[in-house]
């Protein structure tokens, strides 16, 4: 398995993140920016300034239409945002670019209110608070519908990244739950079964494992899912393409982010699991807490942390 980093911008990728990067032991990354700037002549750039770097360019994301609102919803925008995509995976399979990430979000908020956690400000979220939010659509849309949209989807987009060669990889709705009348799919360990199986099993369409938006899952007795359990059926049968390693506080209905080392899940476990699947993919941090003032000290640590968890299993394996 390799150590990466995620969210990184174009103007991002210069000698001096590299240098940063590669001496905390980071392998691989993933660049993300607008469809406005996805040009084919863009991503050119981005795969040569990666180039020789002694990073591996793991994905290159869409930033807006990774997730499509439209395509969720079926609104006007949907054949054109599909369209572009499908330009996009080709333009990745070409240029040698093995995984993209997509989302199936409906709206709603991702955050309600800043908290603090070990003293640096961090992401907060209350239920109560987002669902005393104005509505952000004039009409209610259930999962029926939006499953219907999200098959529809699938059997379009697949074949387009199967021929290109490109492994796309689904991440959880974030946070979890549905809003405001408007559902949300991808909130439990049962919904991602049902998407593997729409897609046939498919190894391009597979997940990213979100460790964190999967701790904030209520689960079937409302304290949890089994974060662990999932993360070993999914990666047994090779569908997970990358993991978010992140933690929080408490499942939902409300949650701080935390620093890995400091929430509720056990991430050693998460790492033992890792471990017996054979994972080889790429481990993030996703979201680091704190703000400008601490970015890169914050960042280091957990990086460091991440590190660590992948050098013990490297040493328990003997690789």
């Amino acid at each position: 398995m390799k150590l990466g980093v995620s969210h990184q911008r174009p103007q991002d990728l210069n000698q001096e993140r590299f240098d940063f990067l590669l001496s905390l032991g980071v392998e691989a990354i993933e660049v993300r920016l607008p469809s406005t700037e996805a040009t084919r002549e863009h991503l050119e750039e981005i795969v040569s300034n990666v180039k020789d770097t002694g990073l591996e360019l793991h994905e290159i994301m869409l930033v807006d239409l990774y997730n499509s609102t439209a395509a969720a919803l079926n609104l006007p925008q949907r054949d054109e945002d599909i369209e572009f995509f499908k330009i996009f995976l080709k333009d990745l399979g070409e240029l040698g670019i093995p995984h993209t990430t997509y989302a199936w979000h409906t709206g709603g908020m991702y955050q309600t209110h800043r908290d603090v956690t070990r003293g640096v400000p961090s992401r907060g979220f209350s239920t109560e608070l987002a669902n005393a939010a104005p509505q952000e659509f004039d009409r209610s849309y259930e999962e029926d519908e939006l499953w219907e949209n999200y098959e529809r989807y699938i059997h379009e987009i697949l074949p387009v990244a199967q021929a290109a060669g490109v492994k796309m990889q689904l991440h959880p709705n974030d946070p979890p739950m549905d809003h405001q009348g408007v559902a949300r799919l991808f909130k439990s360990t049962d919904s991602f079964r049902r998407a593997m199986q729409i897609a046939d099993q498919s190894v391009n369409s597979g997940i990213l494992f979100c460790v964190g938006t999967w701790a904030e899952m209520t689960g079937p007795a409302g304290e949890g899912e089994d974060v662990a359990q999932a993360l070993r059926e999914f990666g047994t049968a090779g569908q997970v393409h990358q993991v978010h390693m992140r933690n929080i506080t408490t499942p939902l209905p409300d949650f701080t982010e935390t620093f890995p080392d400091d929430g509720y899940l056990n991430l050693h476990a998460i790492m033992d699991v890792l471990i017996d699947i054979g994972f080889t993919g790429m481990i993030v941090p996703d979201h680091v807490p704190g703000d400008s003032d601490n970015a890169l000290i914050n960042e280091a640590f957990t990086l460091g942390y991440l590190r660590a968890l992948i050098q013990y299993a490297k040493h328990k394996t003997g690789s």
